[in-house]
């Protein structure tokens, strides 16, 4: 009996580790997100038409046509969702600067030019604007587009810019 018992204690010690303990740190993490408003009617495109500009209105160095009023608008925001942010990026125009985005028409001698409505400044590439969201869920942003011919004597032909705006919600 006494070397059944032994045995017993034996195995006893030898299996402690197989019961001890360790403590683990189990990390949580995440983020809590703004939801998404819906943007021009759930269309991702927005186009914006310059109509017809004279050449001969774009031949001075420094000309620029009449500016074309557009909105960008948001609906169906989240009751959780306070603003909007839209970040402007595209090709700038080697000539206007970093403020003008380039004309890949077949225009020459002009840049693409957008600004804000309210305060007039150019939206570039690297600029942005944030706007807060009304208590109907709504916003809207009031911009401008235009083209500017910085060294005159622009050609005939079509205009055409591409501009890439990121939406962050807040």
């Amino acid at each position: 009996m006494k070397m059944q018992h032994k045995t017993f204690l034996l195995l006893t010690l030898l299996c402690w580790n197989a019961f001890s303990a360790d403590s683990v740190n189990v990390s949580v993490t995440g983020n809590i997100v703004a939801s998404p408003c819906v943007f021009n009617g759930g269309n991702s495109n927005l186009d914006v038409n310059l109509g017809n500009i004279q050449a001969t209105n774009m031949v001075t160095p420094g000309s620029s046509s009449d500016p074309v009023p557009f909105s960008l608008l948001f609906t169906r925001c989240p009751s959780g969702t306070r603003s909007v942010t839209a970040a402007f990026s595209g090709t700038p125009d080697p000539v206007a600067g970093a403020d003008y985005y380039i004309n890949s028409g077949s225009a020459t001698n002009v840049a693409v030019a957008m600004s804000e409505m309210s305060t007039g400044l150019l939206k570039g590439t690297g600029s942005g604007i944030t706007q807060n969201i009304g208590a109907d869920g709504t916003a809207t942003i009031p911009m401008l587009a235009s083209v500017k011919s910085v060294s005159g004597g622009a050609t005939p032909g079509s205009i055409h810019a591409v501009v890439m705006i990121t939406l962050q919600y807040n």
